[in-house]
C-alpha cells in the first residue's frame, strides 16, 4: 500500500517458536524482539513509564511501548513528549529499528 514491503515482524506478546522464525526468514522477514519493557500494557502511570524508560535507557536498547489498551488505563502517550525531551537533552537520539541495525 504504501510502496515499501516491510520486513520486520514483532510477535505478539513475544511469543514465537523457533521453527516460525525459520518460516518468516523463508518470506524474508526478520523476526524482532525488544530489550526493554515499560510494561506499558498493564496500566502504569506516565509516571512509571517515564520512570521505567530512564532506569533502562542505554546505547542500542529497544523499547517496547504500545500506542493503545482497550481495557485498562492507559498513558504512553501522555508519557512520550517527557521520555523524548530528557533522553534527548542526555544525548540519546531516535532511530527506527532498520537504522539501529544497520539497514
Amino acid at each position: 500500500i504504501i510502496g515499501v514491503k516491510p520486513d520486520l515482524f514483532r510477535p505478539p506478546f513475544g511469543e514465537i517458536e523457533d521453527r516460525q522464525v525459520e518460516m518468516l526468514n523463508k518470506q524474508g522477514y526478520r523476526s524482532i524482539m525488544w530489550t526493554a519493557d515499560t510494561k506499558d500494557w498493564n496500566g502504569v502511570s506516565a509516571e512509571e513509564i517515564v520512570s521505567r524508560v530512564k532506569q533502562d535507557a542505554s546505547p542500542g536498547v529497544i523499547m517496547l511501548q504500545h500506542n493503545y489498551h482497550s481495557s485498562e488505563q492507559f498513558e504512553t502517550v501522555k508519557a512520550l513528549p517527557q521520555i523524548i525531551d530528557e533522553l534527548q537533552a542526555q544525548g540519546y537520539e531516535f532511530v527506527t529499528v532498520p537504522t539501529l541495525l544497520g539497514n
